[in-house]
């Protein structure tokens, strides 16, 4: 085979010019670009879908979280700084309570935060709390399809965990502060971040947690994010209700 026709099985005009082919060397190195970018969304896809973020919060992100007044643009700052210092952030387990009233975005940023990190490659499990007691307390079933120890590396593993609902009563105060010690206590000594979602004041998810977690917690940089504007869902019934008369 000569150069003519080697030329032609790799589907380029022997007779371009060296601009030609430099222009066509371009578009091929776009193309698959191009398609690593595609394939990387994809896989990111299917990783934010494992981590157990809810289907309504898959497309949370920075830019589509509605921050009008100073304290939600705050919330966003901080939010968002974490996310783009996560690098030096998680070597110090340094982690967020998003805290304060219903409806008001703390999971949308949780959220949108949970994905970014994953962006870069690190492991993350977003749960809510009813969900990763439940495991814990399925430990101990003679029917258990894990052991409690497979279960607490399911929790403190992930560099990052997201806990949502922080604030439900489940159980007994006691067992359930036992269990979350278990796992917050494990992430604060092996220094991974956590963040934590509920609807209630600072002094309520001491009460929740107990003292000796809520120390361990706001050890080092960690922030608490109070989110203290009025519901967003509220806002969108308003809008419906205005609309409908």
């Amino acid at each position: 085979m000569g150069p003519r026709q080697s030329i032609r099985s790799r589907g380029c005009d022997p007779l371009l010019s060296a601009e030609e082919l430099a222009a066509y060397g371009r578009r091929e190195l776009q193309a698959l670009a191009q398609a690593g970018r595609e394939a990387a969304q994809r896989r990111l896809e299917s990783a934010v879908r494992r981590c157990g973020i809810p289907s309504r919060f898959r497309d949370k992100n920075f830019a589509n979280f509605t921050a009008v007044t100073p304290p939600q643009r705050q919330a966003l700052t901080v939010c968002r700084t974490y996310a783009e210092q996560f690098e030096t952030i998680h070597p110090r387990g340094d982690g967020l309570l998003l805290i304060g009233s219903p409806g008001t975005g703390k999971t949308h940023l949780a959220c949108a935060i949970l994905t970014s990190v994953m962006r870069a490659g690190h492991p993350g499990l977003f749960v809510s709390v009813a969900a990763a007691l439940r495991l814990l307390r399925e430990a101990y079933s003679p029917h258990a399809q894990r052991t409690e120890s497979q279960t607490l590396a399911l929790l403190t593993t992930p560099t990052l965990l997201v806990i949502d609902e922080m604030g439900l009563a489940i159980g007994s105060d006691d067992k359930r502060r036992a269990m979350l010690f278990d796992v917050l206590n494990t992430r604060y000594a092996e220094l991974r971040p956590t963040i934590l979602i509920g609807n209630l004041t600072a002094e309520e998810m001491e009460a929740y947690l107990g003292e000796r977690v809520m120390d361990r917690l706001l050890e080092g940089a960690s922030a608490v994010v109070s989110f203290t504007w009025p519901s967003y869902r509220r806002v969108g019934q308003n809008h419906r209700a205005i609309d409908a008369i």
